[in-house]
């Protein structure tokens, strides 16, 4: 499993909900990606190097990155 340096819950350019993840590259976390999320469901913005990914992709966003929970859920509620 990855590790991600960022996760935000945020829409793509066609509002839809998702997360905006960054990670430092990984060959088989980027192929993993590509073969688990559908084309249409991510997308990749090689100048910020983030990767938006709907929302329906939780699971598999939590299946390759250990922290994508913490990130994703958790750090909004710590104090």
């Amino acid at each position: 499993m990855g590790q991600l340096t960022m996760c935000i819950k945020a829409g793509d350019e066609a509002l839809r909900e998702g997360y905006m993840i960054a990670f430092n590259y990984d060959e088989q976390t980027v192929e993993g990606l590509k073969r688990l999320v559908p084309h249409t469901a991510r997308q990749y913005y090689p100048a910020s190097k983030q990767w938006w990914v709907s929302i329906q992709f939780e699971s598999v966003l939590n299946q390759l990155f250990n922290n994508f929970d913490a990130l994703a859920h958790l750090q909004g509620k710590l104090i």
